[in-house]
């Protein structure tokens, strides 16, 4: 309930329903380069979140848990982006608008509504890592932003670690274990 006040009233208002848009018109807009890699990665750990807790949920609970996960991941990314940002360039991404960032910290714990699900695993690590070291060879190079093929590569490798970060923590090391 607290997220869709944030989202759709108040001064945030226009964040619900810009992101309502883009979600339901796909990666088909034209809005930039780097949205389609960010709704593909919302729709498959939407549903492999999904796969991944119907046997061990109800399926209310599954797709519920499953429904606020993407929004996690992709402001796990967002959070850290502006963060570097703003160390290397000295200005914040998310212009330093405290409603915006009070939405966006709303979404990167949404999550957390699953942690009765969570595991460790070696795709979660695998993750973290790819993570972690995308983000400090972009700062190595100078975190150019959109600017060049290995700012726009550096960008889609992180923004997907994001998600396979979020989406990992929902498998569980017995299905790791039985391959």
């Amino acid at each position: 309930m607290q997220w869709l006040i944030l989202n759709f009233a108040g001064p945030g208002s226009w964040i619900g329903p810009t992101v309502l848009k883009q979600l339901l018109s796909g990666p088909t807009t034209d809005l930039n380069i780097i949205f389609p890699i960010t709704w593909v990665s919302a729709v498959f750990s939407f549903f492999v979140i999904l796969l991944l807790l119907f046997k061990r949920t109800s399926v209310l609970n599954s797709f519920m848990i499953a429904s606020v996960c993407p929004f996690g991941a992709a402001f796990l990314f967002e959070f850290i982006f502006s963060i570097v940002a703003m160390m290397v360039h000295g200005h914040p991404i998310l212009h330093g608008n405290p409603y915006y960032m009070v939405l966006g910290v709303s979404w990167l714990i949404m999550p957390i509504s699953g942690i009765g699900f969570w595991s460790r695993n070696r795709i979660l690590s695998g993750s973290i890592v790819v993570f972690i070291v995308g983000f400090i060879i972009w700062i190595i190079i100078g975190f150019p932003i959109l600017s060049g093929f290995s700012s726009l590569l550096l960008n889609y490798i992180t923004k997907i670690a994001s998600f396979s970060i979020i989406t990992s923590l929902f498998i569980e090391r017995a299905c790791l274990k039985k391959k």
